[in-house]
């Protein structure tokens, strides 16, 4: 009877361990999610080398030629200071100097040969932090902080300073607008974001600093499909066109004369279109072959990369590495 009872708590035991695994590899990791590419005459997808270390909520930057994917989440959900490159004319990946601290939700940006990470948010608790360094292509520094602490924010480059965007703050989120000058090491306060959201996406167009999507207080279930439009002759802020889908943990780039938008969660499923600006009307023109969140994007030349990334709402990672060509964009 003894060794009945015995057995049955151990089939029991072992149903549950091959539940919980399976459960990890569909949720977390994304198993049988496969890649759906949809090329046009106008977007080519390719997939390329995968990440060696899945993650997300990253901070992404290219330098000399290169990709940078800094910090974020792995798949059991520890923070990573763990930095890995990609090399896009070898198709390859490597690590480099790892960061200072771990952190995730970070922001980075590139401005001549030196690449910045900016706040993020540190800790089980999810803490913003002010903390910022530069990297150099051979090791990390501190520069000065952040007027206050910042994760999950936006970040673009406008006439080489680095202006950050809202985001999750001490305890709520903020409309701040901070701009790093890199030739001083100093930050300096802008006009306010006029709405306070976390995850947003900026970019860089025509002079003007878009600030695209986000959501409420780190809540998918209250997303915006709003635009500001940020003009730092005047040092104001305007309306823009509104994105055709709510989104947020999503990433956005310039290339040329359009400003693209890849990814980003919403209740129950990540989101696959690609919106792009066009004569100032937002478009879905292609989809991202694997839907994700908490990803970065980056240009090479008329490519842009969109890496890493959860494939499902909440704490999922992946490894993914899709690059769309745009037919006729400069180089």
């Amino acid at each position: 009877m003894r060794s009945n009872r015995r057995r049955l708590y151990g089939l029991a035991l072992l149903f549950i361990v091959v539940a919980a695994v399976l459960a990890y590899l569909w949720y977390v990791r994304g198993l049988g999610m496969r890649p759906i590419v949809e090329s046009t005459g106008e977007f080519r997808w390719e997939l390329r080398a995968p990440m060696p270390q899945p993650r997300t909520e990253v901070a992404v930057a290219t330098l000399g030629g290169r990709i940078y994917v800094i910090g974020g989440f792995d798949g059991f959900a520890r923070t990573t200071a763990t930095v890995q490159i990609y090399d896009p004319q070898a198709d390859r990946w490597s690590i480099g100097p790892p960061l200072p601290q771990p952190v995730h939700h970070a922001m980075a940006a590139t401005v001549g040969e030196r690449l910045y990470l900016i706040g993020g948010l540190v800790g089980p608790r999810l803490t913003a932090t002010d903390r910022a360094f530069v990297f150099d292509g051979a090791a990390w520094r501190p520069i000065a902080p952040l007027p206050e602490p910042l994760g999950a924010s936006g970040i673009a480059v406008l006439e080489g300073r680095i202006h950050v965007l809202g985001g999750k703050g001490r305890e709520k989120d903020v409309t701040a607008h901070y701009v790093y000058d890199p030739a001083r090491d100093r930050w300096e306060q802008r006009a306010p974001l006029p709405a306070a959201r976390d995850h947003l996406a900026a970019a860089v167009l025509d002079g003007r600093l878009y600030a695209t999507g986000g959501r409420l207080e780190g809540s998918i279930s209250q997303n915006v499909n709003r635009v500001d439009v940020y003009d730092p002759q005047t040092d104001a802020w305007r309306g823009g066109p509104s994105l055709v889908h709510t989104r947020s943990g999503h990433a956005a780039v310039a290339l040329g004369t359009r400003i693209f938008v890849f990814g980003g969660e919403e209740p129950g499923r990540t989101i696959a279109p690609v919106e792009v600006l066009v004569a100032d009307r937002w478009r879905a023109s292609t989809r991202l072959p694997t839907p994700r969140h908490g990803l970065g994007a980056a240009v090479i030349k008329a490519t842009i990369y969109a890496l890493s990334g959860g494939k499902r709402p909440a704490l999922s990672v992946s490894g993914a590495n899709e690059a769309l060509t745009v037919v006729g964009a400069p180089e």
